[in-house]
This record gives structure tokens, sequence and C-alpha cells, in this order.
């Protein structure tokens, strides 16, 4: 098992207080009027608060907050491995109408990727029209190609967003490396070689990933992501945890984050 260290995460809930400046200069999501304007760049006065444009939300970038434009994630492919992704077959299968395949509201997924993804979608809104589809592995490279229907396939393929699985940068292989970007280290001891994170295919912009990694590092930072660890890995009692259906070998104590 590997130990890593508890740290603690700095709130970011301070950054994002509403100010009580008046004037000619407020903060974000202050009051203002026609009369004021908005000091953080790119932000105006709406509904009598500072905000951010429609298309855009806020986020904390190298300890200022900004607001950036939304990219949608539309495709998402997964893998069940608890406790990173849960699946429920019963909900799947069932005939009851359910968004099953909603990234956003489908009662048929959880797990930790899956509850860091919908929380930085709290702040970002950028799983409008996403639809998840499972799959049968996460593929192995053989004689020039990817195991079908496999998340390296649908990653190198460019047939999803967003490849919602396990990766550990350190031991990536260069034919992994080819087909992907690896984004959003979650958890990490370069000491036991370990960056666990997420990927997004070649083909996927890289601002548009790096937007991405932004805010989920943001979940991070405001502590939200500890809970969601915690929830799955280290709480009392009865757990959806099953270790039998867990691919990776990962226990951390508590989510770790490189300030």
């Amino acid at each position: 098992m590997l130990k890593i260290a508890c740290i603690l995460i700095a709130s970011i809930a301070e950054a994002l207080a509403v100010s009580s400046t008046v004037g000619l200069h407020a903060d974000y999501l202050a009051a203002c009027n026609s009369t004021s304007r908005c000091q953080k760049q790119g932000m105006y006065c709406w509904e009598g608060v500072c905000q951010c444009p429609p298309n855009k939300a806020p986020i904390m970038l190298r300890g200022e907050l900004r607001c950036r434009e939304i990219v949608q994630i539309k495709r998402i492919s997964t893998i069940e491995d608890h406790p990173w992704v849960i699946s429920n077959a019963s909900c799947l299968s069932s005939e009851k109408a359910v968004a099953k395949s909603s990234c956003r509201h489908s009662p048929c997924y959880s797990g930790i990727l899956v509850d860091l993804l919908r929380s930085a979608d709290e702040d970002g809104k950028f799983l409008d029209n996403c639809t998840i589809t499972k799959v049968s592995s996460v593929g192995r490279f053989k004689s020039g190609a990817w195991t079908n229907n496999s998340i390296m396939d649908h990653l190198a393929g460019n047939k999803t967003d967003l490849g919602l699985a396990i990766f550990n940068e350190p031991t990536l292989l260069p034919h992994v490396r080819a087909a992907i970007h690896f984004e959003s280290i979650f958890v990490g001891n370069y000491e036991n070689k370990t960056a666990l994170g997420i990927a997004v295919p070649k083909s996927f912009d890289k601002e548009r990933a790096y937007e991405l990694g932004d805010r989920l590092h943001q979940v991070q930072e405001s502590g939200r992501a500890g809970e969601i660890f915690d929830k799955y890995f280290l709480q009392d009692g009865l757990t959806v945890w099953k270790k039998e259906k867990q691919l990776t070998t990962f226990k951390p104590r508590r989510v770790v984050y490189w300030l």
C-alpha cells in the first residue's frame, strides 16, 4: 500500500467571498449599479452584482479570480473501477425513465472521478448535453491497434472528449502518450512514481484540456476533493467501495495536491 502524506488544502472561499467594496471598484459578486464598474477584468454588472458574462464562469488561476470560457464536454467514455468509477447495473438496465447516459444527472454512475467531475461542473457548467458511455476495458495495444470499444480505442480514435479512468502518468507507455494529453492530477507522490489523473485525446484542443484541468484543480483547492475521497475510501461502516471490483491498487489516506 502506498503511503501518502496528509496535506491540508487551503480554501478559496475567501477569494470568492462577497466584497463590501462599493463605488467605482466592485469585487466579484459585490453589489454594483450603472455608475460603478467591476474591478475584476472581464466581469460586468448584471442584475445588481459583478459577475462573469454569459458562456463564461469564474475560475481561480494562479491565485487570481478570472472569467474563462466554458468548454463543453460532449462525450465521456468510462470503465468501472471501484472506487474511481462505479456503475449501477440495475439502473442501467431499468426500463424506468431515467437519464441513464447523462454525465451530469445520471443516477447510474457514481465514484470518485464522477463526483469530482460533477463538483467541478457546479462552477463551470461544462456538462450540458453530455453523454457517458461505459466501455469494455482500458484497452491493450496490439499489432498497431487498440482493443475495440475500449477507453484507449475511443481516445486514440477521437470517439470521446474525455477518458474517465485512472492513468498513472510516470508509467505511461509511449503508444499511450502518443494518443492522449494527460491532465488533472488528482493524487500523487513522485517518490513512489505515482501521479494519478484522467486523459483527453490528443485531438482535443490543449486550451480546452487546460481549462478542464483548471476547474478540477479548483475542486481540489477548495477542499471538496478531500471530502469526496473520504466518502469512498475512509467513511465508517458500510462502503460502496468493493475491493474485488477495483482495477487499480492505489489507496490513499487522503487526497494529495501539490501547492
